[in-house]
Formats: structure tokens, C-alpha cells, sequence
């Protein structure tokens, strides 16, 4: 069954297709001229780059590094607190909350003097609402050729966000909500819940989460509040108290005293390559492509993953913030659509983790170089481990010496070989 929409129409101009009267099966009627988009906008860019890092600068983080809790450096005049990046499969951040910017740099994966995906930088949205698009296409471009040689940008993530007052989810949204996602959360201030797709929750909650964080999420929750706990309230509400519409023009629309919905559509990089790819247009690696397909990704989203009335059925709310929110483009006349997953595509920290564990299988049993290299030919794994690497810039000499300083540090600084 076609996917299907509540006839729209404008009652000051008669004008069908538009305005926000929705008249639904049964002359069923939805009035949605209390409903106010306060902001539309980019809240979150993570930027990846690949090259070679230059040494001189590694050699000065990892010093900095090594100084211990708080150590600092400051980089193109820019004071930087320095950390493990471990848990984000780099080796260091760098951050500056108050400028706005993290920068992971030195990939786990790959060797810090091989070619690889060495820097990811992500954006806060201060950073990104006080630039242009093409003045944040330019700096972060500045920032990764600041750390490597050979320069590229290999990949973005792209966190797009609308705040909306006069609605918010009803009681049972969660199962009204169409997804493909497997895993629902909600949150409601005090508990949480975190269920496979099909189960049910009581209550209103105050953050509803579909999807995880590598993939396609949709988020909706309760900005107002996060505001405070995020201590973003005057920034937040300096950008809402410039939202009119007809009828409060020239004053804001924005109402102090009601709370602020926000529903925020996060694209992980491997999704936004799913996508170019799948679409055949060209490649999306940076936010300057990204650009002129911001609203074409809303949409495409938003089909997707929708509020319903019932079955196929969607709730008016959702066809506004639909085709009524732009990112600043028009979205092209396009059919997005992602590229059909190949085997061994996307599950390259299973690749990863299978690879670290069979060399720690082979150094406890005393294997050599070699014969690790041709017992992984023999695993199961080598046609994927192969193209994980090469993906990344490693040639096959690159490869056997990764596997060879692998076994080394594991027969050296582990137990795995005694």
C-alpha cells in the first residue's frame, strides 16, 4: 500500500497542497497553524580526513600527552586540551569547548606514518552557527591540513535539527512511529527504557531515540530542558526570539512559557556514503557537498521514518516538518536512495576485532610473521580485512608489516604468548 498524506489547504487563499489545514479520511481535520518552526539548522558536523600526519606535531601531542591530567598545546594559536581518543578509535582529542572544536587525530588502525584516516573533527553548534556554510567548509579544511600531509577529506557526518513549538508527542508516539531501526529508547526525566522494535511504553516521555548512533537516528526530546542541562539557554533563546510568523510579525513567536520540541536527524558518514553512492551523484565527503543536499536528506529521512495516524497513514505534524523545513537549498529533483549493502560492507569493526584477535591467537601459539600472514589468507577474514585496508591507502607490504608489529607488541607487552 502507497504511503499516503492528509490533503493540505490554505483557508486564507483557498490554495490546495499548502497551508496548514489537513483534512484526512472521513473529513478528519488537523489545524496546525499553532505549530512554529523556531530554527532550522546544521547542529552537529563531523568531519573526516585522510592523509599522512605530519610528525613534528604528532611528536608535540603525544609530549603534551605525556605530561599527564590536564596537559594542553596550542595549535595554530589555539589552546587545546589534549586526551585519549581511545574510545573513539583514535589515539588522541584534542578540545576547546569554548572555541567549539574536538579533533581526534592518529587512527588505531593504521600506522601514524601510513596513509590513512587520521583526523576526525567535530563541530559544536555555536561553532557552526556563527559561520557560513562556506566559511565552515574553508576552516575545516584549515584545521585538517594543519595535521596532515597529502590532504583529503574522506567523509562526513551530518546532524540536522528543527525546534518546534504548539506540539509534542502524545503518550503513545512510540508506537505510532514507523522505523526500520531495531532499537527504540525513551526517556522520561527520571527512568529509561531501551526495547527491540515492537515493544511498548507507558507515559510521555521526554526523549524518544530511533536507530543508533552509526546509522540513520532520529531524535526527538524536549530542548527546553536540555538546554538548562546543557547550560545553552541564552544562546538557544537568542537564536528562538527571532522566529515570527503571520500573525505575531513584527514580534517573535516564540513563547517563553511553553516548552521547545526539537526533532533531530542524525546521518553517520557510512549513511551519507550509502547515499551518494546509492543515488549516483556525486560523492558526499565533505560538508561543502553536502550542502546543496541538506533538504533532499531531511526529506529523504523523514519518508522513512515517520509519524503515522494508522497504517501507511501520515500524522500531519510529519508531512509539515516534511515539506514545509529547508536547510537553506531547495531539495533537487532527486530520488535518494541508499546503495544496496555488499557483503563484508559495514561491519568493519567486526573485521577489526576479528583481526586483533586472531593475531593474539597466533602470537600465544608462537606463529611467525608469515605464517600469521597465510593462516589469515586461509581464515575467512582476508577478503574483507584486505579491502578494509585498502579503502584506507594500505598496499599489501603496509599490511604484512602491520601484522608484523602486531605480533611483536603482543609477544612483548602482553600475556597472550607466555
Amino acid at each position: 500500500m502507497a504511503i499516503r498524506d492528509y490533503e493540505r489547504l490554505d483557508i486564507s487563499t483557498g490554495e490546495v497542497g499548502k497551508g496548514d489545514l489537513f483534512v484526512g479520511p472521513g473529513a478528519h481535520q488537523v489545524n496546525l497553524s499553532g505549530l512554529n518552526v523556531l530554527w532550522s539548522g546544521v547542529d552537529t558536523v563531523r568531519q573526516l580526513f585522510q592523509g599522512r600526519l605530519k610528525p613534528e606535531l604528532l611528536a608535540e601531542v603525544a609530549a603534551a600527552y605525556d605530561t599527564g591530567h590536564g596537559a594542553t598545546i596550542s595549535v595554530n594559536n589555539t589552546l587545546f586540551y589534549v586526551m585519549s581518543g581511545r574510545r573513539g578509535g583514535f589515539r588522541y582529542i584534542l578540545q576547546n569547548r569554548e572555541y567549539g572544536l574536538t579533533i581526534l587525530i592518529q587512527n588505531f588502525y593504521a600506522e601514524a606514518d601510513s596513509q590513512g584516516t587520521h583526523v576526525k573533527i567535530e563541530t559544536s553548534p555555536r561553532w557552526l552557527y556563527e559561520r557560513s556554510s562556506d566559511q565552515i567548509h574553508q576552516e575545516l579544511m584549515f584545521w585538517g591540513r594543519s595535521f596532515l600531509t597529502s590532504m583529503e577529506p574522506s567523509g562526513v557526518a551530518i546532524h540536522l535539527a528543527v525546534d518546534l513549538q504548539g506540539w509534542e508527542p502524545p503518550s503513545d508516539f512510540a508506537q505510532s512511529f514507523v522505523t526500520r531501526a531495531k532499537t527504540v529508547s525513551v526517556h522520561n526525566g527520571i527512568s529509561s527504557l531501551e526495547w527491540e522494535s515492537g515493544s511498548t511504553i507507558n507515559g510521555r516521555g521526554e526523549t524518544y531515540t530511533f536507530g543508533k548512533a552509526n546509522s540513520l537516528q532520529t531524535c526527538i526530546y524536549d530542548k527546553s530542558k536540555e538546554v538548562d542541562v546543557s547550560d545553552k539557554r541564552a544562546f538557544m533563546e537568542g537564536i528562538w526570539e527571532c522566529a515570527v510568523n503571520e500573525q505575531s510579525f513584527p514580534d517573535s513567536c516564540y513563547d517563553p512559557e511553553k516548552p521547545v520540541w526539537r526533532l533531530e536527524i542524525r546521518f553517520h558518514h557510512r549513511i551519507v556514503n550509502e547515499i551518494w553512492q546509492g543515488t549516483e551523484i556525486k560523492p558526499i565527503v565533505d560538508f561543502a557537498g553536502a550542502v546543496p543536499h541538506l533538504t533532499g536528506l531531511w526529506r529523504y529521512a523523514l519518508e522513512r521514518n515517520r509519524y503515522e495516524v494508522k497504517r501507511d497513514l501520515v500524522h500531519p505534524v510529519w508531512t509539515k516538518l516534511r515539506d514545509d523545513v529547508s536547510f537553506g537549498w531547495v531539495a533537487p529533483s532527486l530520488a535518494y536512495k541508499r546503495v544496496k549493502k555488499e557483503p563484508g560492507c559495514g561491519n568493519e569493526k567486526n573485521v577489526i576485532l576479528a583481526f586483533g584477535n586472531l593475531l593474539s591467537v597466533y602470537a600465544r601459539n608462537h606463529f611467525n610473521p608469515r605464517q600469521a600472514w597465510d593462516c589469515l589468507k586461509t581464515s575467512g577474514l582476508w577478503d574483507d580485512l584486505s579491502a578494509y585496508y585498502r579503502n584506507r591507502g594500505v598496499d599489501k607490504n603496509e599490511l604484512f608489516k602491520l601484522i608484523e608489529d602486531g605480533m611483536i607488541r603482543r609477544r612483548l607487552l602482553t600475556k597472550v604468548a607466555s
